[in-house]
């Protein structure tokens, strides 16, 4: 099975949405990788579902953060949806959490901060 699997664009903005299957490590770095390069390729902006998906080391956030740069760099959008509570932590650390489509505001993840001391 392929790392990621495109689906359909979704809305009227050209925007395609792939998912990923693999967790963000060592093991899947390449694939994801080489399917993110390919889905950048297609000239679209991307909307990368990681709901069936987490960040498992160093390499695994890399791969993450690099397919975003080399959005960018091609001058694409690049945004992530789905994303678990390890992997929204790391972006938030890593002052990225404007990646995540459905990113939690600031007042909500400071409520939850408060409920849980």
């Amino acid at each position: 099975m392929s790392a990621m699997t495109a689906l359909t664009p979704v809305g009227g903005s050209g925007t395609t949405r792939v998912r990923v299957h693999v967790p963000f490590d060592l093991r899947h770095s390449a694939d994801l990788r080489q399917g993110f390069v390919t889905a950048i390729r297609e000239g679209h902006e991307l909307l990368v579902d990681i709901s069936d998906s987490t960040v498992v080391d160093q390499l695994g956030f890399a791969t993450l953060v690099g397919a975003h740069a080399r959005a960018a760099r091609a001058g694409r959008r690049l945004r992530f949806t789905g994303a678990d509570e390890r992997t929204t932590r790391l972006l938030r650390r890593a002052g990225l959490i404007r990646l995540l489509e459905d990113a939690p505001t600031t007042s909500v993840v400071r409520r939850r901060a408060h409920l849980a001391v």
